[in-house]
């Protein structure tokens, strides 16, 4: 038959008897494995000089448990290798029918664990909190639950690309934001949103927020949850209370542990001033660029006369022409039909240089569209006919075959090849043959290249010196032509350098891989 001890060896937990005093009776194996101490070195002994236990007034604990018959808690012990362990004690008392104390019946579990990651988790909460609130980012956190029970049905639909989904079903996206909903945020969201206290936020929905032009953004927050990305950072806009439009840095942090919440943390920090200065810096560049193009203009108002004139001499030569025909005593239709043909296409010749003059001169906002290179790199080198023959300049064009479309501002990348072109002509100067090379090519990596060459007098020993704003060599140079060439572009996000060739000098442009491939444009 098993004995009481057989019994209480099978259960797992610490199960230990001690009589009034502390001393212990029993002990079985569950109290071995946890605290180290064999049953013959334990029984006994004082329960709490063997164990160490910390504690106030264990005296005090023990006649309370004597008194109400029970007691629980938790107490600080040491293992028999002198480890602290945090133990969750359960006491039973039992007592004489006089009531004198007879003994206590312990059961015990090491919580230690269980205690060490609720401290982290309070330790981890404490400074979630602390950041939350001192950062100078505006936070929010959000209710996604609700979001997350539209999206997952479309997982298990069978829709593969959500992202083209979301964009192709505008209102169903607009719906998941009026179910997303604000459940916090700190201080300089309350600053951001022009929020006087919390509760004007908290409870509402993102969707009141959300501009429908932002909608791409916040798909690609939605599309950054589902596929368990870390986090997303972006620019757009966002509503404040009062219905004005911010320019805001948007972050949204996708950590494991607010994913279990059913919440995202969005962070937004408003770059409007940013905004407002890039807009600035942008009309500066954009009006050094007109002033560029107008002194520019300046130095070939003597080639513009020559081109304007030529049509316009032709065309009172054919005038004078045809009065001589009308004032006939037999006039010649004919001949005065063909003469005013001919006045009306050098009109339009004259038209045409005039409007080639009016863009380079126009001042107005930089405009992409998708253009062909090689059209723009002939229409300078027409441009600027009249100016390479009155310097005897042999003009040396390759232009690649099939190159692609891409987004270019005209007036901008024009003013980038006349700068190179004239300042090449420039660099010729006194020599007595004058080569100008044009060539543009697609690199192997899809960006174009565009090269112009001269067989002048070469560069300095620092080529890249010439990009610098207000660095120049001519006596009468104002040093901005190659630095606005640098500036429009770096804005098409391209790159220029220049380099020595033998003899002259060589200056490279490469511009982005096309958007939009067109093979066989000009």
């Amino acid at each position: 038959m098993a004995t009481q001890t057989d019994i209480l060896d099978l259960v797992h937990e610490s199960v230990v008897t001690c009589d009034a005093a502390g001393t212990i009776m029993s002990w079985n194996k569950g109290s071995e494995l946890l605290y180290g101490w064999p049953r013959s070195a334990a029984l006994g002994r004082d329960i709490n000089q063997l164990l160490a236990t910390r504690h106030d007034n264990i005296g005090q604990l023990q006649r309370q448990a004597f008194a109400e018959g029970s007691w629980e808690g938790e107490l600080i012990r040491s293992t028999a290798v002198g480890e602290e362990r945090v133990i969750d004690v359960r006491w039973t008392t039992e007592v004489e029918p006089d009531g004198t104390p007879l003994r206590i019946i312990e059961t015990a579990r090491d919580v230690s664990q269980r205690k060490a990651t609720e401290d982290a988790l309070r330790i981890s909460e404490y400074r979630y909190r602390n950041m939350f609130q001192a950062m100078a980012v505006a936070f929010w956190e959000v209710d996604f639950t609700r979001v997350g029970a539209m999206l997952i049905p479309l997982r298990d639909q069978g829709v593969t690309d959500l992202r083209a989904y979301l964009m192709a079903n505008r209102d169903f996206v607009r719906t998941t934001m009026q179910r997303a909903e604000v459940i916090d945020l700190n201080v300089n969201g309350l600053a951001f949103f022009g929020a006087e206290t919390r509760d004007a936020i908290i409870g509402r929905t993102i969707a009141d927020f959300w501009p429908e032009a932002s909608e791409p953004v916040y798909v690609d927050a939605l599309v950054a949850t589902m596929s368990r990305q870390p986090h997303i950072v972006t620019e757009t806009k966002l509503y404040r209370l009062d219905g004005a439009l911010v320019d805001v840095l948007f972050t949204v942090s996708l950590s494991q542990d607010n994913r279990k919440r059913g919440v995202i943390l969005i962070g937004v920090v408003d770059i409007s001033a940013r905004k407002q200065a890039e807009a600035a810096l942008q009309k500066v560049q954009t009006d050094f660029a007109h002033a560029a193009r107008v002194s520019m203009l300046g130095e070939l108002t003597a080639s513009i006369a020559h081109e304007v004139n030529q049509p316009l001499a032709a065309i009172a030569t054919s005038a004078a022409a045809s009065l001589r025909w009308l004032a006939a005593d037999s006039p010649d239709i004919e001949e005065v039909r063909s003469l005013a043909q001919r006045m009306a296409a050098d009109a339009r010749r004259a038209s045409d240089i005039i409007a080639r003059v009016r863009d380079m001169a126009e001042r107005r906002e930089p405009e992409r569209l998708p253009l062909s290179l090689n059209a723009l790199v002939e229409e300078v080198v027409l441009f600027l006919d009249h100016e390479l023959k009155a310097q005897n300049v042999v003009v040396d064009l390759q232009l690649g075959a099939d190159l692609p479309i891409v987004p270019m501002d005209r007036t901008q990348i024009q003013q980038v090849i006349v700068n190179l072109a004239v300042n090449a002509l420039q660099a010729m100067a006194g020599c007595d043959q004058r080569r100008l090379g044009i060539a543009t090519a697609t690199l192997p990596d899809g960006r174009l290249s565009l090269e112009v060459t001269d067989n002048g007098h070469g560069l300095l020993d620092q080529p890249n010196k010439l990009f610098e704003g207000f660095f120049t060599t001519k006596a009468s140079g104002l040093g901005m032509g190659l630095s606005i060439c640098r500036s429009i572009v770096e804005a098409h996000g391209g790159t220029i350098a220049a380099a020595q060739a033998d003899p002259g000098a060589r200056f490279i442009v490469t511009l982005p891989a096309p958007i939009i491939a067109m093979p066989g444009a000009a």
